[in-house]
């Protein structure tokens, strides 16, 4: 997995920035997000209680998240994969992403530890889960969010059978790998009046910006959360937050200065019944205890994410 993580920095000449130089941050987002907010004439306003939201974590204004679009972990070698995809972009795609990209080991840590190939979860109730793959993991998850308790199941997606399930609790899974636990002490939150309407439902917009440098710390957070959306899901993201609504969106900028931040985004939202399958996560034996196998619980992680 060495291999990977190199590559991932090497190929940073994969990405390619968006020809509008003229974009704002604040207002970063895909077309597609643009036309789907212009037929949308009304915004939901009945509180979401059960159903699927489909979520998508992508590079605004870059080719990046198309070439990992592409990728299908049902193929065999990921790392192929995206070698192959990324000789399809020009010379001049490959040196503006190779310029932008050059030494930033924090973003590219991101790309190889979050869902960034396919996400979503299943809720009904307090009950949610969560299905994805990452680069070098798949990963599905269950949450009980009445008493932040759940359990999680994690497989190599190079070796099949280097894989893991635990039950883990609020704590235990902020300070794992499988989590970027927001460290609400580094950082100014500014609430703002903006809003937002991220797949029907409104939304209201914060700020958090990084107080002082931190090596590997994140500089900046835009969040947009929705009074109709649980809050219990917001334990289930990859980037924790304590908010009083449901977040729905987040951008992560690596400083404030930067103008590329990696989105993290409801993009549909399906209200309606989910059945049992939906809800249930595979299972392998034995069921580790977050609290107490934590040596072996880590071991294990280790090997599913570094291939060790």
């Amino acid at each position: 997995m060495k291999k990977l993580f190199l590559s991932l920095l090497s190929a940073a000449t994969i990405l390619a920035c968006d020809s509008n130089k003229d974009d704002k941050k604040v207002t970063a987002e895909t077309e597609e997000s643009k036309e789907s907010h212009i037929e949308l004439t009304t915004m939901v306003k009945k509180t979401f209680t059960e159903g699927k939201i489909d979520v998508q974590i992508y590079f605004p204004g870059n080719r990046f998240s198309e070439i990992l679009n592409k990728v299908d972990p049902a193929q065999g070698d990921i790392q192929q994969q995206i070698e192959k995809y990324a000789k399809e972009l020009s010379q001049e795609d490959a040196e503006d992403i190779q310029n932008l990209m050059k030494g930033n080991i924090a973003l590219a840590m991101q790309v190889m530890f979050a869902p960034m190939l396919k996400n979503e979860i299943f809720v009904r109730g307090d009950q949610a889960t969560a299905k994805c793959d990452g680069l070098v993991y798949h990963l599905e998850n269950t949450l009980n969010g009445g008493n932040e308790t759940g359990t999680v199941f994690i497989q190599s997606q190079s070796v099949k059978n280097s894989q893991i399930t635990f039950d883990y609790d609020k704590d235990f899974f902020g300070e794992s790998q499988l989590q970027t636990t927001i460290d609400l002490s580094m950082y100014d939150r500014k609430a703002t009046y903006e809003t937002d309407e991220i797949a029907g439902y409104k939304c209201n917009k914060v700020i958090y910006t990084l107080k002082n440098d931190s090596p590997m710390a994140i500089g900046q957070l835009e969040v947009w959360t929705s009074e109709h959306m649980p809050k219990t899901l917001n334990f289930i993201h990859p980037f924790y937050l304590e908010e009083a609504h449901g977040i729905m969106k987040i951008s992560i900028y690596q400083d404030a200065q930067s103008d590329m931040p990696m989105v993290y985004e409801f993009k549909k939202v399906t209200p309606g019944s989910v059945s049992d399958s939906d809800m249930n996560i595979s299972q392998s034996q034995p069921i580790y205890n977050g609290k107490s196998d934590t040596e072996a619980i880590a071991a294990k992680l280790m090997g599913i994410m570094f291939g060790m």
